[in-house]
């Protein structure tokens, strides 16, 4: 017999094992010391309250709601389509949505408490939401219409910009597992920007909270129409980032400054023949220029801190502050790690279109 004991979360687990005609019998003891969750309930808890019926106990009452769902057609209109492996996606708006809407976006957006950190569900009341789905669509073997397949959506809120415009927010993007790293992450958010250029109202595009991946996502996004642009041709590129290169970038292709930004030195970076000393040592102090400017702080922003911090307090600042050797280390760890993010966006970008 062999016996064994460990603990889990403070409380003492014995297991003894024995082997009898070649059959394993194991003893626990102890685990009546745990209590088992009650994982409907906690599921129950994050549902829609007021669609719990959606929620079924029985193989028999979950084939009704399938065949059900055999007849559903998705809302709002359709965008545009693209194809994934020889299969046919297509892209929905939605921009004022009714009640069978808003039960359905609300069972949608419980995927989302999966996925995304701090998910919470949209006000579908406030007129503000727009949002977008992506389907797979599949062909019905009679050939009458198709049959849908959920594959992500993206909920986008906007927000008064003087005098008669709106800056739009991406508030939740979310593809479904069986559909990401095939590219059609890119191919909806593009979708979604594609809608959002022809809109004359719109100024610029931010992002809420955006994680590693949506960023990379994005960037590849940005740097590919940038790089369309003559603003942002190579030779522009080398004379450094310009007014015309984010004027051109928002009202063109409706990115933020901050982003065109960051747009610029990613592409800049690519064309840098990393190589040439002078080149790089040109690249390298443009960005930590940009880098340095949180460092700086201007007479007012000190007229600030003097009425705001004590004499103690307002010494480890200005100590801080004249730390230059600090303050270098600081912005090489700041750089470093910033090309290491640009990198990789770059070697997409290579990849996957023909830029070089």
């Amino acid at each position: 017999m062999l016996k064994a004991k460990f603990i889990v979360f403070g409380k003492e687990i014995s297991i003894s094992v024995e082997i009898i005609a070649k059959t394993y019998v194991i003893n626990l003891c102890n685990l009546l010391l745990f209590k088992v969750d009650n994982v409907i309930k906690k599921l129950k808890n994050q549902l829609p309250s007021n669609q719990m019926n959606t929620m079924v106990s029985s193989m028999d009452q979950f084939q009704v709601l399938l065949q059900e769902q055999r007849q559903f057609r998705p809302f709002g209109v359709l965008l545009s389509k693209f194809d994934f492996e020889g299969k046919e996606m297509q892209v929905y708006k939605i921009s004022e949505g009714n009640e069978a809407f808003n039960k359905y976006l609300a069972r949608v957006q419980t995927l989302a408490l999966w996925y995304i950190e701090g998910a919470e569900y949209t006000d579908n009341d406030d007129s503000r939401w727009n949002h977008y789905f992506v389907y797979e669509a599949i062909k019905r073997p009679d050939d009458i219409g198709y049959r849908y397949i959920l594959a992500g959506y993206s909920s986008v809120v906007n927000f008064y910009c003087h005098p008669f415009m709106v800056r739009t927010r991406i508030a939740q993007f979310l593809v479904l597992p069986q559909y990401r790293g095939k590219g059609n992450g890119s191919r909806f958010l593009q979708s979604i920007y594609n809608d959002l250029i022809s809109r004359k109202e719109v100024k610029d595009v931010t992002v809420e909270d955006p994680s590693d991946k949506f960023m990379f996502m994005r960037d590849f996004i940005d740097c590919r129409n940038c790089a369309q642009l003559i603003e942002f041709s190579a030779d522009n590129l080398k004379k450094g980032f310009s007014i015309e290169m984010k004027e051109a970038a928002q009202k063109k292709l409706k990115i933020n400054p901050r982003q065109a930004r960051r747009v610029y030195e990613i592409l800049r970076l690519m064309k840098t023949d990393v190589r040439n000393e002078q080149e790089l040592k040109d690249y390298r102090i443009d960005v930590k220029r940009r880098l340095e400017q949180p460092f700086k702080k201007s007479e007012r922003d000190w007229n600030r801190l003097k009425r705001a911090l004590n004499d103690e307090e307002m010494a480890t600042v200005i100590a801080n502050q004249t730390n230059i050797e600090k303050k270098i280390d600081t912005l090489r760890k700041l750089y470093d790690s910033l090309i290491l993010d640009y990198k990789i966006v770059i070697d997409r970008l290579k990849i996957f279109t023909d830029l070089s």
